[in-house]
């Protein structure tokens, strides 16, 4: 059997995640967010938890920022201290701007997955034509234990789902990667 015929593996083991809204009129109160609540779901399906209890307290990881580069940086940076493995941040990916998300990326990742990012747009567009306008990366922290995967997702609902339903499968390998370096 090739490589390409051998079923994708699960995930073995769980992974600490954290997500971060990326969007003014959520983090105000104004609107009601229905991505991240989404993310969740899809995220702890795969074995990443948001939901983390730590001596006997139950802490979710649903962050909200602003669209402003410092406040995202900021909660990136929260997050990361917290231990996450697995960041996904929604929202910020476009062209408007409050769009930062990949700026306020960036300085986090040593190594850009390039192809991870192309493949979740590739996948959007059999949905809507608009996922082209998508800037979000895809990376990881550092190579070895400890390092995080980032993903920068789009802001819709659709968007969440393209974004995870490619990377999701990735994961078991990802962290195989990661995690079996020195």
């Amino acid at each position: 059997m090739s490589p390409a015929e051998r079923p994708m593996r699960e995930m073995d083991r769980d992974i600490a995640g954290s997500i971060i809204v990326i969007n003014n009129a959520i983090f105000d109160g104004e609107r009601e967010d229905t991505a991240g609540p989404l993310a969740l779901r899809l995220l702890e399906e795969n074995r990443v938890h948001v939901n983390r209890t730590h001596a006997g307290e139950t802490r979710s990881f649903l962050k909200y920022a602003r669209e402003d580069y410092s406040a995202v940086v900021a909660t990136i940076n929260e997050a990361l201290n917290e231990g996450t493995r697995f960041l996904l941040t929604i929202g910020g990916t476009g062209i408007s701007a409050g769009d930062v998300a990949p700026e306020a990326t960036a300085p986090f990742l040593d190594v850009t997955m390039d192809g991870i990012a192309q493949e979740i747009r590739q996948h959007g567009l059999t949905q809507t034509p608009l996922a082209s306008l998508s800037r979000g990366l895809v990376g990881i922290t550092h190579r070895g234990k400890g390092g995080t995967l980032i993903v920068n997702a789009p802001g819709s609902r659709g968007g969440v789902k393209d974004s995870l339903a490619v990377v999701c499968k990735l994961l078991p390998h990802i962290f195989e990667q990661l995690d079996d370096q020195d």
